[in-house]
């Protein structure tokens, strides 16, 4: 069964430190929901209040239009899958997975039924009885999920769990965790600090900053239109540029993103080349303005430190003096 998860002016606090001030937010039945945001910024403690681990200073949490703000984990109807997936170690991949049902005193041929339907889906039959301290980090992972899928949860819960993957595997890992949400149908409610996966994975994504989120939209809308100026420089592989916008009042600024320029030797806007880097198929150049503004430039050609290139601007959002976007002028 699919669920539709609530958040009504959710707030936390400890002591003067705010990891969540009035978090408003309502997830989709069977959205995969990912919660983005730097490390510290209060994202495992949002997950853990869903859980239930931690309870809100003030504010609801609605699961299937419940409330279980103050009910016990094991009354909420979630599964929650951990950083390190807290497996037991003394157990082999079987008994880790049968063990939520067997608090649950399901009967021993109904356990085995799910599990062995689970494995299948999970592609671990061929490890079952293997000790999980023996068994590769995207099996610990995919062990992790069999367990919280076991308990038909209402709600997926998961805390970064694949940050102690490496790349190689992490890459494979999203692929077969987007591939196994879709199949189930289920709410994944998922929290990161890594855009590659917001990216990869959500059908939209609340950014987190200071216990507020700044910004819920698909991934590609924080992208190209980041409400904020916080959410323009955090989002994508570099900031988002900044300069004074010359059809605007006092502080207001024009952002663009360095692929929304284009080099042009008769170009109106010029800037001094400070540091050239390579990333693949492109360059970003680390320039200077006239004015004194660092900027950041890509460009298909390479180009030196202390060469002048110009350009123009082919796209920008518009910024008031409180950070915030403005609608661009018609």
């Amino acid at each position: 069964m699919t669920a539709q998860l609530e958040l009504r002016g959710i707030t936390k606090h400890y002591g003067k430190r705010v990891v969540a001030e009035d978090v408003q937010l309502s997830l989709r039945a069977g959205e995969f929901f990912v919660i983005l945001g730097p490390s510290g910024e209060g994202k495992s403690t949002l997950l853990r209040m869903v859980a239930g681990i931690e309870t809100p200073d003030a504010g609801s949490i609605f699961i299937d239009g419940r409330e279980v703000t103050h009910l016990p984990p094991n009354k909420r109807n979630v599964s929650m899958v951990f950083q390190n997936y807290a497996l037991y170690p003394n157990m082999n991949v079987y008994r880790n997975i049968a063990f939520p049902l067997k608090m649950q005193f399901f009967p021993r041929e109904e356990i085995d039924e799910k599990i062995r339907a689970i494995a299948k889906t999970l592609g671990i039959t061929d490890i079952l009885q293997s000790p999980v301290n023996r068994i590769s980090g995207g099996q610990q992972q995919r062990v992790a999920l069999a367990r919280a899928i076991v308990r038909s949860p209402s709600v997926f819960l998961l805390d970064e769990p694949l940050s102690n993957l490496d790349a190689r595997v992490r890459f494979t890992a999203r692929a077969e965790l987007k591939k196994i949400q879709q199949e189930l149908g289920q709410t994944f409610f998922y929290v990161t600090h890594d855009q590659k996966e917001a990216e990869a994975l959500s059908d939209r994504t609340g950014v987190l900053h200071q216990g507020r989120l700044e910004q819920v939209s698909p991934f590609e809308v924080l992208y190209n239109e980041p409400e904020t100026r916080w959410v323009g420089d955090f989002v994508g592989d570099v900031p988002m540029n900044y300069l004074p916008d010359p059809e605007g009042g006092p502080g207001e600024e024009i952002g663009f993103r360095p692929d929304w320029v284009e080099l042009d030797s008769a170009g109106p806007l010029s800037a001094s080349v400070e540091l050239a880097e390579n990333m693949g198929e492109a360059n970003y150049l680390v320039c200077v303005t006239p004015e004194g503004k660092k900027i950041i430039l890509r460009s298909v050609v390479r180009h030196g430190p202390g060469e002048t290139v110009r350009f123009r601007i082919a796209r920008a959002q518009r910024y008031g003096s409180d950070g915030r976007r403005k609608p661009s002028p018609t």
